[in-house]
């Protein structure tokens, strides 16, 4: 049985995770900001980019977000508030990424959607990495493989779960 055919319930990671992204965009702690933004737009259907170390390990991610806050700061669109006056100072002049990535929960290609689905509606987040059993990054799972697998959910009054 392929990963179409499978239920939802039974469907793991490794079933659909490279359907839409065949290649995560990764970078290292000593990467720029700059080459952050060039592999967002080379890869304008994932939203971050991921930091591994020189063992290709997971160890965090950039992502639109904080480029966006960047790019407010840099042109002024972001308001000074007490709070936003400190994030200024603490993130107006970061170049190195190793600056402003943040930790990120993954999955591995044995985890099953529906807890990778839980996970993402849990933290909000639109896509997960997927990692091998050692932390190297193998992967990504994006929403739109999720709405792949789960659009025969809605529509039909006897979709199987």
């Amino acid at each position: 049985m392929s990963g179409s055919e499978k239920k939802l319930i039974d469907t793991l990671v490794g079933d659909v995770y490279d359907l839409v992204v065949e290649e995560p965009s990764r970078i290292k702690k000593d990467g720029q900001i700059k080459d952050v933004i060039e592999m967002m737009l080379q890869n304008p259907v994932s939203r971050k980019v991921y930091v591994v170390d020189d063992d290709g390990k997971l160890v965090g991610m950039v992502n639109t977000e904080t480029v966006l806050r960047l790019i407010g700061y840099r042109v002024g669109v972001r308001e000074l508030g007490v709070m936003s006056f400190y994030r200024f100072m603490r993130d107006m002049f970061k170049e190195e990424v190793s600056t402003l990535f943040s930790p990120t929960r993954s999955v591995t290609r044995e985890t099953k959607l529906t807890e990778a689905l839980s996970i993402m509606v849990q933290d909000h987040v639109n896509d997960l990495p997927v990692v091998d059993p050692d932390g190297i990054l193998i992967g990504e799972l994006v929403s739109l493989e999720m709405f792949l697998k789960g659009k025969d959910l809605f529509g039909r009054e006897d979709a199987e779960r």
